[in-house]
């Protein structure tokens, strides 16, 4: 490939989101995993989402990256990144997450950019959705750090169930939201952004066991620390 795709941006629904969805973000993850495409649509359209997208030469969608602001705790959610079935390890998904990250710290400035990846010790690979151990080591190798955390996704909605056995990712992290002792952030900051997430999500704040040791986890004394991972 001769020339790179470029990378555009998305302001609003349309034909082209149409066709991110269909084309790049449907075949990468299952119906617990991705929103409804009305959904999604009504959020870009309020501005609460924002998509970064590469084009090929005939402007089909190559590659997309979603991104969910919260402006009251100013934390950024890369709630999906997907490359086009057919183009994966093409090279594509690195540049876009780059960029990803430095417009949203040049338009947002959050304190924390956050991604969930499936842990590859818990999560099988597959053909539809890729190797999770791959998908991990892309991520560190664009700067991620996971967090020491049983993490979950949350359900998406009605009828939709939680996807268990999730890391929950640093991309960015403002340095005014340490933890007290090296190597942390803050869990307070975080656990309001947790509970704030699955009440949306699922209409209120889990007291189940496994919300209970997320909460648990995230209350640690000095911060929630991260997990050291090779390379």
């Amino acid at each position: 490939m001769t020339d790179a795709p470029e990378i555009r941006s998305l302001g609003e629904p349309g034909p082209e989101f149409d066709r991110i969805y269909a084309e790049v973000l449907r075949p990468s993850f299952d119906d617990d995993e991705l929103a409804p495409p009305g959904e999604l649509a009504a959020e870009l359209a309020a501005g609460r989402l924002t998509v970064l997208w590469r084009a090929g030469a005939a402007g089909e969608p190559l590659a997309a990256a979603v991104g969910t602001y919260e402006p009251g705790h100013r934390i950024m959610l890369l709630t999906w990144l997907a490359v086009r079935p057919g183009q994966r390890g093409g090279g594509l998904g690195g540049p876009l997450l780059d960029a990803a990250v430095a417009a949203w710290r040049a338009a947002f400035e959050p304190c924390m950019i956050l991604a969930e990846v499936a842990d590859p010790e818990r999560h099988a690979a597959d053909e539809a959705h890729g190797d999770p151990a791959g998908r991990l080591r892309f991520y560190l190798r664009h700067g991620a750090r996971v967090l020491d955390l049983p993490y979950f996704q949350p359900a998406l909605g009605e009828g939709r169930r939680r996807v268990p056995d999730m890391l929950l990712t640093v991309l960015h992290a403002d340095p005014a939201f340490a933890g007290s002792a090296p190597e942390t952030i803050d869990g307070a900051l975080l656990r309001t952004w947790l509970e704030e997430h699955q009440a949306e999500t699922e209409g209120s704040v889990g007291t189940d066991p496994r919300s209970a040791r997320l909460w648990q986890a995230v209350e640690r004394p000095g911060g929630v620390p991260y997990l050291r991972y090779p390379g």
